[in-house]
């Protein structure tokens, strides 16, 4: 059988949470969780009718609530089903969110996770953090539809 010697491109970026209209909402609560089944795992991306490739997810910090402690954040992959069962969810990723002293002259931190994937349609990208924090932490999927 012969490879697939054409690369594949994007046709459009989708930065919505639900491949629609609705952005990201901020994460405060924790998940702590290791299955995905939490309701404070938030909805981060739903790939399009013809699937997504998702390069990396962007974590935030707004500090306009405060200071925040040292947590984690755990990025799961569903199968397009319902995220509260656990066998419809897969531990992609998780990284350190660092402590944090909000201040408003200087920005506060950001922190990138490559995942350089392509997810087929439907499916869809959670995250959760490990503990709760003050402030807010907003996650950003950079991605596009097929």
């Amino acid at each position: 059988m012969a490879a697939n010697t054409l690369p594949i491109f994007t046709k459009k970026g989708n930065l919505t949470a639900n491949g629609g209209t609705t952005m990201t909402t901020g994460m405060q609560t924790a998940a702590a969780d290791y299955t995905g089944i939490s309701a404070n795992n938030q909805l981060l991306h739903t790939a399009g009718a013809d699937g997504s490739y998702i390069k990396r997810i962007r974590f935030v910090y707004n500090g306009a609530a405060g200071n925040a402690v040292a947590s984690v954040v755990r990025i799961y992959l569903n199968n397009g089903s319902t995220n509260t069962t656990a066998t419809n969810n897969q531990l992609i990723g998780q990284c350190s969110l660092p402590a944090i002293t909000a201040i408003a002259t200087a920005a506060t931190a950001e922190v990138e996770v490559p995942l350089e994937m392509m997810i087929p349609a439907t499916f869809r990208i959670y995250v959760g953090l490990g503990t709760a924090v003050t402030g807010i932490w907003v996650a950003t999927a950079i991605s596009g539809d097929y």
